[in-house]
């Protein structure tokens, strides 16, 4: 669940707010004039970004989902056997 706190609050709370941003996982709403904002973690930011692009190559979730079932029935390779 998002921490939400006013624009007003988070200018007057401002450490505050960016120690929050750091921990939560969905970042921090900062909700002005009917309008929503996202503080969130850069390194949260750039996982984001990673997961999307990730997301966009073509049959990605199929290829996982046969990966994993390969790694429960044992069917994988160690990395010794790959690369020696």
């Amino acid at each position: 669940m998002t921490y939400h706190v006013t624009a007003d609050y988070a200018s007057k709370n401002f450490n505050e707010i960016i120690q929050r941003a750091k921990i939560e996982a969905e970042g921090v709403t900062i909700v002005k004039d009917n309008q929503s904002f996202v503080l969130i973690d850069r390194e949260e930011l750039e996982a984001l970004i990673e997961t999307a692009e990730l997301l966009q190559i073509p049959d990605i979730l199929t290829d996982v989902s046969q990966a994993r079932k390969e790694y429960q029935q044992q069917e994988t390779l160690a990395m010794e056997d790959v690369f020696g």
